[in-house]
């Protein structure tokens, strides 16, 4: 693996982190006993199960967050399976500096702006 892609995996993991603790600290304020079970069972569940889960929530509160989870964890599979930087909807390579703004990124410049 290069220096290069170790360094947006740590980028995507240090992410995956802040979002597990930000999903956890909403539901954790909320006096409504569906966010404490929902809190509950998320603890209970290993993360890449989250999303799932958070997808029956819409609230503002979790929204953003949530798909930004499910992103960062897409991106991560990539790289696990080897397909990392690859566009979702062309195939082609996704442009390095887009994956460096964002390396959750799933679309090359020409695809995100054509659809």
């Amino acid at each position: 693996m290069s220096i290069r892609l170790n360094q947006l995996r740590t980028r995507l993991l240090e992410e995956q982190q802040q979002l597990q603790q930000h999903i956890a600290h909403v539901l954790a304020g909320q006096p409504s006993l569906d966010y404490q079970q929902l809190h509950l069972k998320l603890q209970q569940l290993p993360l890449p199960r989250w999303p799932e889960l958070l997808l029956h929530w819409h609230t503002p509160e979790l929204r953003g967050p949530s798909k930004r989870l499910e992103a960062v964890q897409a991106a991560l599979s990539q790289m696990e399976i080897g397909l990392y930087g690859i566009c979702c909807d062309c195939e082609n390579r996704i442009e390095a500096k887009r994956l460096e703004r964002d390396p959750a990124e799933q679309r090359c410049a020409q695809c995100r702006f054509s659809g």
